[in-house]
């Protein structure tokens, strides 16, 4: 079965987090669902047998770095996977200059990462290639680290259709997805998972689901009702 990873950005209260565990406590394959909640409910998740994730981490283990978290701290709170490098932290907080430094704290600390990349605009493939390539080497050139360790998933995220509800075809999909799967091994030797994320919904899942190629999914807000995610889980294998 595919992995189904629901990223919660900054949504839902306590309410609404106790309403989704009770909605999908009997959710058809528990190790393929992957929660990232805010930080104030990992602890929700984790103890009712969910496998949960961070949707950031600090740079640096410890330090003067207010408003960060270190890793360690949420590896103690129960987190197995962590995204990282997400457009929305590129845009917002720079993050594209911390990717390799947050890549070898999470790996380091047998933290599983999901690695988002992803071209801002519409592109031909041959640009957006490019774009990809760039991020993809940004996390992995002189990472001995990473190359040695295959606990790295990378999330194809195009952000024009992050909740613009449009998705690249089918053809323009697997196409990427293979060049990012033939890039990595080719260059740095490492068999990858690619997930794909950007407007994933009920209404494209099944075409999605004709795409071999993909191993599973980035899913941001259509994740915010737990009803969707278990209609979603039927068609999912």
């Amino acid at each position: 079965m595919k992995l189904v990873c629901c990223n919660f950005k900054m949504n839902l209260l306590k309410d609404d987090i106790e309403n989704y565990i009770k909605v999908i406590h009997n959710y058809v394959d528990k190790n393929n669902l992957i929660i990232f909640p805010s930080i104030p409910y990992i602890n929700d998740f984790k103890q009712n047998g969910f496998i949960v994730g961070s949707q950031n981490i600090s740079f640096n283990e410890f330090g003067s770095i207010t408003g960060d978290t270190s890793i360690l701290q949420l590896k103690e709170m129960g987190i197995t996977y962590t995204i990282i490098g997400h457009s929305e932290r590129r845009k917002y907080f720079n993050d594209d200059i911390y990717i390799k430094e947050k890549i070898n704290l999470a790996l380091n600390n047998n933290v599983k990462v999901i690695l988002c990349i992803g071209e801002s605009i519409k592109t031909n493939e041959q640009e957006t290639y490019a774009i990809l390539k760039k991020e993809i080497d940004d996390a992995f050139l002189n990472n001995t680290n990473l190359i040695k360790n295959d606990n790295l998933i990378i999330a194809y995220e195009p952000i024009w259709s992050i909740g613009s509800g449009l998705i690249p075809d089918n053809t323009c999909l697997t196409n990427t997805i293979n060049y990012i799967k033939d890039y990595v091994f080719n260059t740095y030797k490492v068999k990858i998972k690619v997930l794909y994320g950007g407007s994933v919904n009920i209404s494209n899942i099944d075409s999605l689901q004709e795409i071999n190629e993909i191993d599973g999914y980035l899913i941001g807000s259509f994740s915010l009702k737990p009803e969707n995610i278990l209609d979603l889980s039927t068609r999912i294998m």
